[in-house]
């Protein structure tokens, strides 16, 4: 069983505390047969009339029982429960760091809701999963050590109460099977609920200034109602399993009571022991009942642990080659030789051509859907290109770590990421342990000066926090900390998307001033549909139909006036 086993390699760090535990589960199944055996002697004495002090005796010895009982049941739990929680967060940071080797694109299109659930929902089944193996490890343990106990009392009465095990086998595989399918649904229609909300939470301003929070509501209230009757399947099939089991139990008990009373009338049975098996019998009851309780929380960890594993198993973006090395030095050049994408819809780019040189800056215009933002994911190996070849300083890339081509990148996307941080550590992003200095300098070049504007705004200036997400400035103030984060990271190849779009005309001047002055030593990429960065190119292009042409000098003085 796949999840068992990977489960068990999860566990591996806390195997002393659960062989401790498996320990103490044996001691609290001998002292449940002990307990069934005294209880025995307990009547065989009082039916005697044996001295009090023998039954005093015999009492102290019981609750002395009861209280190793409990002192057992405590370590055991508390053990399996720090074990489980610790393997859980193990799990969950391990799935976060796979997430963070995705390629963007490729987790947006497979769901930011649906990985946000697995890391919360999923993840957590690691706890169900420990207590339903050490339930269903004990639970046996318990059966065996009373079955034991009633067997010594009464052998032939046993044999017929064994009976009802093959079905109450088959009772609880059968609700184990449906559980498992019925929670893999749940779990997924949770994802879909999660999906739903944090889309509609997003977008707050834009439901309601179009007043669609009524059908922002509905589409809540349906994929809720899905993950509800989708979360009662899944109880259906848990609680369905001990009924039956105790319906079982029950009829054996049933049988027993009249084949004891008859052995008890022909003399081959005490009532002693028979009220003693019948006790056997009621505290049977209970470990064959969790074992189907066990089984149905293990089946439904089991499905919510595939989902993590199979995100775990999906493949990362782009991935180094067994050969490669990390890159030394500048880039001092770097080329795209006939490179064509395919981003599942078609190819984006063909066959395109492009030379970066250091101390050059290049603009790429185009209309939305054009491949403007493509063209930067290739240069910073976010997407594998499907034909073609891209080059570092005259090898291919390939033969470069991933790590080290990026860390000679700066970017400022068109939607910047800030984090929730504060604002300095939003720009410090790009080089950390700059200095205050460095940081307020970088600031200050990409339009954020600390006498006036957002910085003078904010009484705590640059430790000022920035909200979640960035959530606490505005959308032109949050791109321009993202270029003051590229600006200071100083990178070899820097790349903007869209980087003036909600900028000011005053400010985007004084913006591709300061560009222009940072482009010397590095090669810069600029996509955009402005005109205004058209007058601080150095070679100007039109992305169309995935393909580069090179704009006339007319057409690129034109559109810098415009």
């Amino acid at each position: 069983m796949l999840e068992l086993r990977r489960l068990l390699v999860l566990l591996r760090p806390h195997l002393v505390s659960l062989l401790l535990a498996a320990c103490l589960a044996g001691v609290l199944s001998v002292c449940r047969g002990a307990i069934v055996l005294l209880v025995r002697d307990v009547l065989d004495a009082l039916l005697s009339q044996a001295a009090v002090r023998n039954v005093l005796g015999l009492a102290l010895l019981l609750v002395g029982l009861f209280v190793v009982q409990g002192g057992a049941r405590f370590g055991r739990t508390w053990l399996t429960r720090k074990a489980a929680l610790n393997a859980e967060a193990t799990l969950r940071e391990r799935l976060f760091a796979v997430l963070l080797d995705r390629a963007p694109a490729d987790l947006r299109q497979e769901g930011l809701g649906d990985a946000l659930s697995r890391l919360s929902h999923d993840a957590s089944r690691v706890r169900t999963a420990v207590g339903a193996i050490v339930t269903i490890v004990q639970r046996p343990l318990t059966a065996l050590a009373v079955g034991a106990s009633a067997v010594v009392m009464a052998p032939r009465l046993a044999l017929w109460a064994a009976l009802g095990v093959p079905v109450v086998a088959l009772v609880i595989g059968w609700a184990g099977r449906r559980t498992r399918r019925a929670a893999t649904s749940h779990l997924t229609t949770l994802g879909a609920l999660e999906v739903v909300g944090r889309d509609a939470l997003g977008g707050l301003r834009t439901v309601q200034a179009y007043g669609a929070e009524r059908a922002a509501r509905q589409e809540y209230h349906e994929a809720n109602q899905e993950q509800v009757r989708a979360a009662l399947h899944t109880t259906l099939f848990q609680v369905s399993g001990p009924p039956l089991v105790e319906l079982v139990a029950a009829l054996a008990i049933g049988s027993v009571v009249v084949l004891g009373s008859m052995e008890v009338s022909s003399g081959h049975m005490t009532p002693s022991d028979l009220v003693a098996f019948l006790v056997a019998l009621a505290l049977l009851h209970e470990p064959l009942k969790g074992i189907a309780v066990a089984h149905g929380l293990w089946e439904e960890a089991r499905g919510g642990l595939s989902r993590v594993w199979e995100a775990l198993d999906r493949p990362a973006g782009v991935e180094d080659s067994a050969d490669a090395k990390a890159l030394v030095g500048p880039v001092t050049h770097i080329q795209l030789s006939g490179v064509s994408v395919d981003r599942g819809r078609g190819l984006v780019l063909r066959d395109l051509d492009l030379e970066l040189r250091p101390s050059e800056i290049v603009v790429v215009q185009g209309e939305s859907g054009a491949g403007k933002s493509t063209l930067l994911d290739v240069l910073a190996s976010f997407v594998p290109i499907t034909h073609g070849e891209v080059r570092w300083n005259g090898q291919p890339a390939s033969s470069w770590t991933l790590a080290s081509r990026r860390a000679a990148i700066a970017l400022v996307d068109q939607d910047p990421w800030l984090g929730r941080g504060t604002l300095g550590e939003a720009i410090a992003l790009g080089r950390p342990g700059a200095s205050e200095a460095q940081i307020a300098q970088a600031a200050q070049d990409a339009g954020l000066p600390a006498d006036r504007g957002l910085l003078l705004r904010l009484p705590q200036g640059l430790r000022a926090r920035v909200g979640d997400g960035g959530g606490g400035v505005s959308s032109g103030e949050r791109q321009r900390i993202a270029l003051a984060r590229a600006l200071l990271r100083g990178a070899d190849l820097l790349l903007l998307d869209e980087p003036t779009a909600n900028l000011d005309a005053a400010t985007e001047a004084r913006f591709l001033s300061c560009l222009r002055r940072a482009a010397v030593g590095c090669s810069v990429v600029v996509v955009t549909h402005r005109a205004a960065p058209l007058a601080i190119a150095d070679r100007c292009f039109e992305l169309r139909e995935g393909r580069l042409h090179a704009l006339a000098p007319k057409l690129r003085i034109a559109g810098a006036e415009a």
